[in-house]
């Protein structure tokens, strides 16, 4: 049950990693999803690192993309922010709403 309910979330996340939406084509009322997103931060620092010190073509991939470098820690705080209050809602669930009859 649980994985039937976080595909939805996790769909959106991989749509919003910067290629197959990018930042910059991405509507007004979606831009917040890339800043939450830990599969777009994932990707960005993979792209830029690749992307280093690359030909026109990868600086075109990464400006299509409207990738910014030095995020990466921007990125890590996002998904370690978002760890603890997953697991802080996991515990609360599991005090308050499993009522197991013995």
């Amino acid at each position: 049950q649980a994985q039937a309910l976080a595909t939805p979330i996790l769909a959106i996340f991989l749509l919003c990693n910067g290629f197959i939406v990018s930042k910059a084509s991405a509507p007004a009322y979606l831009q917040w999803i890339f800043t939450i997103s830990p599969n777009g931060y994932a990707l960005q620092s993979i792209t830029l690192n690749l992307a280093k010190g690359g030909d026109a073509a990868a600086q075109n991939v990464v400006a299509r993309a409207g990738y910014v470098v030095g995020e990466e820690g921007k990125g890590v705080t996002r998904l370690v922010s978002m760890i603890v209050v997953m697991r802080l809602l996991q515990l609360a669930a599991l005090k308050f709403l499993h009522k197991v009859q013995k």
